[in-house]
């Protein structure tokens, strides 16, 4: 598939532009082990000329090297695979945009300072504003990237799944209204919290003038940590540090609450945290995690805990809840002990191929948040409501390597309520996928109406560590195909969201999932909030 367009190569211009001005100055040498937007850029241009073929990255691996090695041997630099300024020269000059480089050097350079000092912020610029908008973003667990002040892929990524989270057009261009939004959600609110009983309350207080939020490590933190796993929102360790997990158990309990789900633990947050904790009797200091869960909320919120893996051998509370949740869905039929023998490997093993995970018959992280995923979103029955709490809108660029090749997902139509599952095939602009069973392609195809067609469809999309995507697909079998007895003579394309400047790039049919993924955001956003 032809992953540049005139529009792509104008991108690579300017990055090109950018890095050769400041390449003399920096002495830029990049190589394995490096991880930037620049390298995203290397990639691009490598790929535009057939020596690369692997993902657009930014992260410089091995086959990245190799490509490099193969660019300088073909123009006889010296084959060291590292990216210096001599060969980066020679990629853009053979790239053909060397020349847009070389003579827009000065105007780009102004292009950008005139950008952020009038406050538009987009792919290419290199400032402070940029670097204080990756800080923001980073902060709130949006941008996972270096802080560089380069505008690039992960930061135009970034922009945009905020953008989407908070209604905004998501262009990934941080103008005025976005840059507003952004410094607001950050700065947050530093109102003093109600007072509340107990431990719960001295959290609270205790920052009051503190917003615990994405990358905040502190006491408070782990107070409300330890408050959320007594009332079975948060599953991972108590540790002080405000990370992903932390994040998602918040704003778990937002959403349970009816709070505004930005996954930031404001005054009113720590309040309904506190009131809850009062009302259910609990103490902030308990060591136990669940014992009083039960009665302060559903039981959509039991959670397996995924920081220790359970095996045969094993005894504890941890293996109770695992057999109690296996029975549930069905995979375990023994008697609850907290015993892990035999039985107990044997379901867990079943489950795990359910999954196309590794069959061994460990419970480790992968396996156990998959059951908690299946358990709490009552995958085969539910209303959409329910569950399009858990949905995300996410850049598929930025969780695409996360699942392995040949693990099973499961999709479900909010439109009709059908459910199938999906085995992954590839992933790269989009992810190739066929259906499991020949079972899994008629219920597919009953939600398309009974007919083929390559009208895209809004699905979410389950992985196998429980995470949820909003993503657009259709019905066509088409190329090769692996899966035999499936009733489906090729595979199928699920697209996932990328920026819409991104989709163009790559053609209309990309722009066309897009398209139909923001529209159906729109909708998940009504039902969430």
């Amino acid at each position: 598939m032809k992953i540049l367009s005139v529009s792509g190569k104008r991108v690579l211009a300017a990055a090109a532009a950018f890095l050769l001005i400041s390449s003399s100055a920096l002495a830029v040498n990049y190589r394995v082990g490096d991880e930037s937007d620049e390298i995203a850029t290397i990639q691009s241009a490598l790929k535009q000329l057939k020596f690369y073929s692997g993902d657009i990255t930014g992260h410089f691996g091995a086959k990245t090297r190799e490509a490099v090695v193969k660019f300088q041997r073909r123009y006889k630099l010296d084959a060291d695979g590292i990216v210096g300024v001599e060969t980066l020269e020679k990629l853009y000059d053979k790239a053909g945009i060397s020349d847009t480089a070389a003579t827009s050097s000065s105007s780009s350079s102004s292009s950008a300072s005139a950008a952020s000092s009038s406050g538009l912020l987009r792919y290419g610029s290199e400032s402070d504003a940029v670097r204080t908008l990756q800080q923001n973003l980073a902060a709130l667990g949006y941008y996972s990237g270096s802080i560089t002040g380069h505008f690039g892929s992960k930061t135009e990524s970034a922009v945009a799944a905020f953008q989407s989270a908070n209604g905004l057009s998501a262009d990934g261009i941080a103008g005025s209204k976005t840059l507003s939004a952004i410094s607001q959600k950050a700065s947050g609110s530093s109102a003093s919290s109600a007072s509340s009983s107990g431990a719960a309350s001295s959290a609270s207080s205790s920052s009051s003038s503190t917003l615990l939020k994405y990358g905040v490590q502190s006491e408070s933190v782990r107070a409300l940590q330890q408050n959320l796993k007594t009332l079975g929102y948060y599953s991972g360790s108590v540790t002080g540090n405000y990370g992903k997990l932390t994040k998602e158990a918040v704003a778990s309990f937002q959403r349970a609450n009816g709070l505004s789900a930005d996954g930031i633990a404001g005054s009113k947050t720590l309040s309904a945290i506190g009131q809850k904790l009062s009302s259910s009797g609990s103490s902030a200091s308990s060591t136990s995690s669940t014992s009083s869960s039960s009665s302060s909320s559903s039981s959509s919120s039991v959670k397996l805990d995924t920081s220790v893996s359970v095996s045969e051998g094993s005894k504890n509370d941890n293996v109770k809840k695992l057999q109690t949740m296996l029975k549930s869905l069905g995979f375990y039929s023994g008697s609850i002990t907290g015993s892990f023998g035999s039985k107990t490997k044997t379901a867990v093993m079943a489950f795990q191929k359910s999954k196309g995970l590794t069959a061994d018959g460990i419970a480790g992280q992968r396996t156990l948040a998959a059951i908690n995923a299946d358990y709490n979103s009552g995958s085969s029955s539910g209303t959409s409501t329910a569950k399009a709490s858990n949905v995300l809108y996410s850049n598929f660029y930025n969780w695409r390597n996360k699942y392995s090749n040949g693990e099973y997902c499961t999709v479900y139509d909010p439109a009709t309520g059908y459910s199938w599952k999906l085995r992954i095939m590839t992933k790269d602009a989009h992810m190739d996928a066929e259906p499991v069973t020949s079972s899994d392609t008629a219920t597919m195809n009953k939600a398309f109406g009974g007919k083929t067609t390559w009208t895209p469809k809004v699905v979410w999309v389950t992985f196998s560590d429980g995470k949820t995507y909003i993503g657009s697909t259709h019905n066509t079998p088409h190329g090769t195909h692996k899966v035999s007895g499936n009733n489906f003579s090729g595979h199928l394309c699920v697209h996932f969201p990328l920026s819409m400047d991104k989709a163009r790039s790559i053609g209309s049919y990309a722009v066309s999932h897009q398209e139909a993924i923001n529209a159906g955001w729109e909708q998940v956003k009504a039902l969430q909030y």
